[in-house]
């Protein structure tokens, strides 16, 4: 009996500790499940966040430009990127050959051109930052970027670090790209000029042209009527006649 008693015990003592384990894993389990749960939702809500400020970003940056701001005013929304690059642009425009302009792509080309333009024609508003021209051309009012956002434009979408927006008639194919810089985004002025220039460019394929003379066909389609006493030929890619 005293046999019995002992074994009964055990029993008893195995089904408490198999009890126990049972629980340890169970919430183990719904610990694990629990934080899964609270990542999705940390993400959910840091993604629409992060939503919410591109589309904030993006309203800021069109009012400042409606505003005709001076051009250094936009250098809070650009990527460092975009202003290396509008400031490398700025110096092809004054120093680059005429065969060096003509290997360019078709957005960087019509810049530095325009650039020289506006030198010869002495366009530049008198009150603007000599070292912020090429950057109004871009990115102010009267700039390429401010053109396409005339344009009706689709809902914005993010990709980890990228946001974007397309035309509405096509979203999906991204015309303007935001870079996340840690705590807010940036307008990626590099990565945006060829997306704009795009559809242009299937203007020379249609008619077979090359670059260049793609760019003069579009710049006296611009200007013509503004500057008649321009040539608009091959004059205008050697910097040294427009100086």
């Amino acid at each position: 009996m005293h046999h019995k008693k002992n074994i009964t015990f055990g029993a008893k003592k195995l089904v408490f500790v198999l009890c126990t384990l049972s629980l340890a894993l169970l919430s183990a389990c719904v610990g694990h499940t629990a934080a899964q749960t609270s990542d999705a939702v940390t993400y959910e809500q840091t993604t629409e966040q992060k939503q919410l400020m591109l589309e904030q970003t993006y309203a800021d940056f069109i009012a400042k430009v409606e505003a005709n701001v001076p051009p250094e005013s936009l250098l809070v929304f650009l990527t460092d990127t975009s202003v290396f690059f509008a400031d490398t642009l700025q110096r092809y425009a004054k120093e680059m050959p005429a065969e060096q302009v003509e290997q360019l792509p078709l957005g960087e080309m019509l810049a530095v051109l325009v650039y020289r333009i506006y030198d010869r024609e002495r366009a530049w508003d008198p009150n603007m930052n000599k070292d912020y021209r090429m950057l109004s051309l871009l990115a102010g009012k009267q700039g390429v970027i401010r053109r396409m956002t005339n344009l009706k434009l689709g809902p914005f979408e993010i990709k980890k670090d990228r946001g974007s927006v397309g035309l509405a008639t096509s979203p999906k194919v991204p015309v303007i790209i935001f870079a996340w810089d840690d705590i807010s985004w940036k307008l990626n002025v590099k990565a945006t000029l060829p997306l704009v220039t795009k559809g242009l460019e299937s203007i020379g394929m249609k008619k077979e042209w090359s670059t260049k003379e793609l760019a003069l066909y579009l710049l006296e389609k611009e200007f013509h009527y503004t500057y008649t006493n321009i040539r608009f030929d091959d004059s205008l890619f050697d910097p040294y006649s427009t100086f």
